[in-house]
């Protein structure tokens, strides 16, 4: 799989929409370029709360639902190809095979959405497809000053996909 894919749990078949589904892929698309990961497969899964429940019960040790949740994949380059020579047409960048995976609770869009209309549920599912982008790779929120990077790299990526402008208070996050 070339680029990200965006899939849809079995619980939303007929809650997104076809023009929802393929606004993620594109901002996917941009978004990745924009993080500079190419044309790296990222996984992305569209899921209920049950499902999200289940994901962070199983990975983070919590049963308890979020937005979105990232799984890095892995970079190759410089170091893990030493001896084969890198892939890269840049040294100094590495190369992703897969970035990796981000699930999006779509029941969460729907409540955090500002408005019940589809675009205003697609833009929602963009910004946390945004903030699950930053989070592949390696921006995080845990500080203050990583918390002002990672937004800044938010709003870069948000720019490149025509989402506007990106409001986040990691403060209350925490």
């Amino acid at each position: 799989m070339n680029g990200p894919r965006v899939q849809l749990g079995r619980a939303l078949r007929g809650r997104v929409g076809a023009d929802t589904h393929r606004a993620l892929t594109r901002a996917a698309r941009r978004g990745a370029r924009r993080l500079g990961l190419g044309s790296a497969a990222i996984g992305i899964r569209l899921v209920d709360d049950a499902e999200m429940i289940d994901l962070h019960r199983r990975h983070l040790g919590t049963a308890v639902p979020t937005d979105v949740l990232s799984f890095p994949g892995e970079a190759i380059g410089l170091e893990a190809n030493a001896d084969e020579g890198s892939p890269n047409e840049r040294d100094d960048e590495p190369a992703f095979a897969s970035a990796g995976d981000i699930a999006i609770d779509w029941d969460q869009v729907e409540r955090q959405a500002e408005g019940s209309d589809p675009g205003a549920r697609a833009c929602e599912a963009m910004s946390l497809l945004v903030h699950g982008l930053c989070h592949l790779v390696g921006h995080d929120h845990a500080t203050p000053a990583q918390a002002r990077r990672m937004l800044a790299a938010e709003r870069q990526v948000a720019r490149a996909v025509d989402l506007g402008h990106i409001r986040r208070d990691y403060r209350r996050r925490r």
